[in-house]
């Protein structure tokens, strides 16, 4: 019990100072003491995964056996209100060799990287620099598709023709590509575009592209450093970066896989890897946490612009389209989320009412099952609110005053028996070592008589 660790420690010589922290202590509301002790001031993420310990170790007994039996290879993160409840990095670096994956590893978005140039737009338009209902045409010189507005290009309503085909089909094999160059090629091709912009919703990943290309030619700023420089540094996304041309890969990037039997083959980089805003971002789940904080906050974009990202476009007739700008939107489960696949690595970014709960899944062995496993990790991130009471009973109980913890089992009557009494139990353990940190401090004089008296013993009563 946490009154044995405290008489135990009495050995200190009296201190009239120590003496009246010892009776304010004493005199504290119930969830003062938490603050005196440091669950407010750096402690707070310890106790957290305490609190939690028990729906992570479910998560993680999941992502092993994926790992075992379907090959998943990746990273995975959990949060709730803003909070990494669950994080890990499970498999190796190279599928070839023994190394395993770390947290600093970084992956290919892939169509994850949508958000980024979506949320790039959206920052021209709140300094003034762009109107979302203006032409594409009227940024981007010799532009053959005169009648496509910004808007249309974010909610995937333009018509544009697949950019891929034409590089696929009309460059040489090796040929090396950016946005200039491809933006060239569609201009001298002047592919017919697949309907009347704004009439109907069809992905595209060419209008991605074209979104960047503007961003640069606005910003005057290569697109990887317009994003560096007002997304990823202020946020202190340290390792998150757009993909550059005739640069080595960095220390940390992973490459892509293939099955082939048995084995596992690399993917080589395609014709279309120089292009960039439908993809080409690296970055780390905890990162991308980062960004997900980061729409919580409006730390980038102000909450009238953000409230943009997450509104259903519309088509020209006013029918409305899963789509804002730069997520798939799904609001009967009150979910904004991207998928993301390239060249072997396949991803999902979610978030769970305004952010409630984030789900963040990165692999690179063309692991194909990611939303199956966002849905149940999802279910199983739900048990996390089962144990939201016993972080607000660690934060309003003076634990002073308690004699045995599992004697206020009747307040998680919800939770199995057994599970409750181990969080209790993990509760109190980490009360007795923290009490033994602070009175190693000498932040306690407990030879202070109080601590022997009949006042201290009915207090405890």
């Amino acid at each position: 019990m946490v009154t044995i660790v405290l008489l135990a420690a009495a050995n200190i010589n009296s201190n009239p100072q120590k003496n009246e922290n010892a009776n304010t202590l004493l005199s504290l509301k119930s969830a003062d003491i938490n603050s005196q002790f440091g669950i407010q001031a750096g402690l707070s993420d310890v106790i957290l995964k305490e609190v939690y310990k028990y729906p992570s170790e479910k998560i993680h007994n999941y992502i092993k056996k994926l790992n075992k039996s379907n090959g998943f290879n990746g990273s995975v993160l959990v949060a709730k209100k803003g909070k990494i409840l669950f994080e890990e990095h499970i498999g190796k670096k190279d599928l070839r060799h023994k190394d395993p994956i770390e947290n600093t590893n970084t992956y290919q978005l892939a169509s994850l990287s949508k958000q980024f140039t979506a949320a790039a737009i959206l920052l021209l338009y709140q300094d003034g620099k762009i109107n979302l209902d203006s032409y594409a045409s009227n940024y981007l010189k010799g532009f053959p598709y005169k009648k496509i507005t910004i808007r249309q290009l974010l909610n995937h309503t333009s018509g544009l023709p697949n950019y891929m085909w034409a590089t696929e089909n009309k460059l040489k094999i090796g040929q090396q590509t950016d946005n200039e160059s491809v933006l060239k090629l569609m201009n001298h091709l002047k592919i017919q575009a697949y309907f009347k912009p704004g009439s109907k919703f069809d992905y595209s990943n060419t209008g991605y592209f074209i979104l960047a290309t503007i961003v640069s030619q606005i910003s005057n700023q290569n697109f990887g450093d317009f994003l560096d420089t007002h997304f990823f540094r202020p946020l202190k996304m340290n390792h998150t970066y757009a993909h550059r041309q005739n640069e080595e890969p960095k220390k940390d990037e992973l490459v892509g896989f293939r099955h082939r039997g048995r084995r596992y083959q690399t993917i080589p980089f395609t014709i279309n890897d120089g292009v960039l805003g439908d993809k080409g971002i690296y970055s780390t789940v905890n990162d991308l946490f980062k960004w997900s904080e980061s729409l919580t906050n409006n730390d980038i974009l102000n909450d009238t612009i953000q409230a943009l990202a997450f509104e259903p476009g519309k088509t020209i007739r006013g029918k409305s389209i899963p789509y804002g700008f730069g997520y798939r939107l799904n609001q009967k489960e009150d979910l904004i989320y991207h998928n993301g696949v390239w060249n072997g690595f396949s991803n999902t970014f979610r978030r769970y009412d305004n952010g409630d709960i984030t789900i963040i899944i990165l692999s690179n062995d063309s692991f194909n099952s990611i939303t199956p496993v966002a849905e149940n990790l999802y279910k199983l991130a739900n048990a996390f609110s089962k144990y939201d009471k016993f972080v607000s009973f660690v934060a309003n109980t003076n634990i002073f005053a308690l004699k045995n913890l599992e004697n206020h089992l009747s307040n998680f009557s919800d939770i199995p028996k057994p599970e409750a009494i181990e969080t209790l139990n993990r509760i109190e353990d980490f009360y007795r070592s923290h009490f033994t940190l602070f009175m190693t401090l000498n932040f306690l004089d407990l030879s202070n008589p109080f601590f022997l008296s009949q006042q201290f013993n009915s207090y405890l009563n």
